[in-house]
């Protein structure tokens, strides 16, 4: 299994690196090119693989990597490599690397694969390279300088590789930090392969959403917290390129979703794996800069597209506000802080969840009646005329609710489908709510800058009062249908 972290920096940073004092010995430097092959139907892709063939020292080396996980820029994946007679796979030396794992001789397996293979795509780097020692771990450091090619197509690559040969993987992390207070960098969550393949497909970034977790009935609560905390991160990241190089809102509404889930998660273990308050401080900053960002995105495109006869001179001011908070959130995800954040986020999980014990089971049963009690308790004060007290509800209900999907896997399907469906939809009627709420405090703030357009924000803000007050939530309702809730069966 290869581990190695990855991340990016601006090509006039390089020579700050080259001369760093952690890199003290002279660096090896050789030019690599690799040809990375699939089918035209991608098949290689869609079962989570590559395939390259590299000229390494004169000599051809063909390598499958498949497989794994990425974690705050950690990339696990399983390796198989060994040198070759051409520019061209060798898939029958390929199985015999691969041994008697059944899956990957499936993907293999795939008729007339070998006939079908063909090269999608260049990756062309000089690579600069030093092994250190570093706190008890021999890491190699790889500075790859050059491009990713696809019939004319160019993509730039300036990226650093840390890769674990013996020791620790937070180590990884503890060397990345000490560069970071020296050189601007920038954690990287796809590999060239995955970038190439962006080539390819001509897609731009979609918005990534969460994704189920797998947890085994009999998982340990070391095991529970690195896969929740670590899916939360995938959600967060996999929406950073889209977020700073894109302009969808979906994706900024995901990533700041997943930074929501992520501060569920770690309150949920707070009982038995506290958070370090300069880390928690972070992520609270991380989900102020994109929520400030968010909600003038749902204040443009939904809020005020109730008001039908809102002005064109509202909608610019909106538009105008809700660009320069989504600039502002990208500067934020280019921030050292924000890598460091992340940096630390990945030692602090990867340290943490080996000193854990117990039963991931018994503590979600435990966690999930307690939230249930919380739930109901603030269900029970909600009141027509104390808004807080609904909105309060709402969180409880997202409380419990990301809870549940975290262990998911842990309880019955049919129960468990019928929790989440209840509070997804309180969820939602309180949500919508609330961002009546959030619309009257963005509209004053709005008035207070651009006193000249006051009446067409007083007659929005005016609308969406009459609005809300004749659609009102029915708390009675939705108090009733939270009593009637029963927490799901754990399987067995």
């Amino acid at each position: 299994m290869e581990v190695e972290l990855k991340l990016l920096l601006a090509p006039e940073d390089n020579d700050k690196l080259l001369h760093h004092p952690l890199l003290d010995t002279p660096a090896r430097v050789q030019q690599l090119t690799a040809r990375y092959f699939d089918t035209p139907d991608l098949h290689l892709l869609r079962h989570g693989a590559g395939l390259r063939v590299r000229k390494e020292n004169g000599e051809w080396v063909q390598t499958m990597k498949a497989g794994g996980s990425v974690q705050s820029g950690l990339h696990s994946r399983n390796e198989w490599e060994g040198q070759v007679d051409r520019a061209w796979p060798r898939l029958g030396k390929l199985r015999k690397l691969i041994g008697d794992d059944e899956h990957w001789l499936s993907v293999l397996g795939a008729p007339d694969l070998k006939d079908r293979l063909e090269p999608l795509f260049v990756v062309d780097v000089q690579r600069h390279q030093w092994e250190v020692e570093s706190a008890g771990n021999r890491i190699e450091v790889a500075l790859d300088i050059g491009h990713i090619e696809r019939k004319s197509r160019k993509l730039l690559v300036n990226e650093l590789e840390l890769e674990l040969k013996e020791g620790d993987p937070a180590g990884l992390y503890a060397f990345a930090l000490q560069l970071l207070d020296d050189i601007p960098l920038r954690i990287s969550n796809i590999n060239k392969a995955q970038r190439g393949y962006l080539l390819v497909r001509e897609t731009g970034h979609a918005p990534f959403r969460a994704q189920a977790l797998t947890l085994d009935t009999d998982a340990s609560l070391a095991e529970a917290l690195p896969t929740v905390l670590g899916n939360c991160l995938e959600h967060i990241q996999r929406n950073e390129v889209a977020v700073v190089e894109g302009h969808d809102p979906e994706t900024l509404h995901q990533m700041r979703v997943g930074v929501r889930r992520l501060r569920s998660a770690l309150k949920l273990f707070a009982r038995v794996a506290p958070c370090p308050p300069a880390l928690q401080e972070d992520i609270d900053w991380l989900g102020t800069q994109l929520g400030a960002a968010r909600d003038w995105d749902v204040l443009l495109s939904s809020t005020l597209s109730r008001i039908a006869a809102a002005q064109l001179e509202l909608q610019a001011l909106a538009l105008e506000t809700a660009r320069a908070k989504r600039h502002e959130a990208a500067q934020a995800l280019l921030s050292p802080r924000y890598t460091r954040l992340m940096l630390t986020l990945g030692s602090w999980m990867l340290q943490t969840a080996p000193l854990l014990n117990g039963s991931a089971s018994r503590f979600s049963r435990q966690s999930m009646q307690h939230l249930h009690k919380a739930l109901i308790k603030r269900a029970n004060r909600m009141d027509d005329d104390t808004p807080a007290s609904a909105h309060r509800t709402r969180i409880a209900a997202k409380r419990a609710r990301y809870a549940l999907e975290f262990f998911h896997a842990l309880y019955r399907d049919k129960g468990a489908h019928t929790y989440l469906k209840t509070l997804a939809a309180v969820q939602e009627e309180l949500g919508q709510h609330n961002d009546v709420v959030v619309a009257e405090r963005l509209l004053q703030e709005l008035a207070q800058q651009h006193p000249q357009s006051a009446g067409a924000i007083q007659f929005a803000r005016g609308y969406l009062l009459a609005y809300q007050a004749a659609r009102p939530a029915d708390l009675d309702d939705i108090r009733d249908r939270l009593h009637a809730l029963r927490l799901p069966q754990a399987r067995h």
